[in-house]
């Protein structure tokens, strides 16, 4: 007798405005999504638009505009996922205005997801106001936005954090590898409490 195939992880990805070459550039290390798609995870993109370009740096590189999935307002229930990550860029405007991408963020939170804010995404999490109590990785100009939002700023150059079910990173050049784990931490965690 056969074993049941286990379901995949899955994982929504919220893209910014702009997104950061670390999410989709290797170099000596594997970019964000290869380090997802390695966990074999099951990965659905969205953002505000169904469109998102590169930031100036990735752009320089070559990389160019990406198609998502869908539109964060096409996504009905969040709770289908087991994660929701808000993936590295310079800007947040779009995400931070749209009713339904905090909608999305506040509901897996609620809900017991895994949530993950990289480098400046954070201010997302704080717009969705589901950081209170809670340490985050944080830009040192980020500092008044989290504490206002009622996080504890912990700096910028800082390994990772696992507050619960909320991690939160920056540098995601040099630590990449330890923010893709962290979150996976926090997804295995999930999955097995106590």
């Amino acid at each position: 007798m056969g074993q049941a195939k286990k379901n995949p992880v899955r994982i929504l990805l919220l893209w910014g405005d702009l997104y950061g070459a670390n999410c989709t550039m290797g170099g000596k290390k594997l970019s964000i999504l290869d380090k997802f798609r390695g966990y074999s995870w099951d990965l659905t993109s969205a953002g505000v638009e169904k469109t998102v370009a590169p930031c100036a740096f990735a752009a320089q590189r070559g990389q160019s505009t990406i198609d998502l999935d869908c539109a964060v307002s096409e996504i009905d229930d969040v709770t289908a996922y087991d994660g929701i990550s808000v993936l590295p860029g310079p800007r947040f405007d779009g995400l931070i205005e749209s009713p339904d991408a905090l909608r999305l963020v506040r509901r897996a939170s609620e809900g017991g997801l895994v949530v993950s804010g990289w480098c400046r995404g954070v201010r997302v999490l704080a717009a969705a106001d589901v950081i209170r109590g809670k340490r985050i990785v944080c830009h040192a100009d980020d500092r008044g936005f989290i504490e206002a939002a009622g996080g504890i700023c912990v700096g910028h150059d800082h390994p990772p954090v696992i507050d619960g079910l909320l991690v939160t990173g920056a540098r995601s050049y040099y630590y990449r590898t330890k923010s893709a784990e962290a979150i996976r931490t926090a997804i295995v965690h999930r999955a097995s409490p106590g």
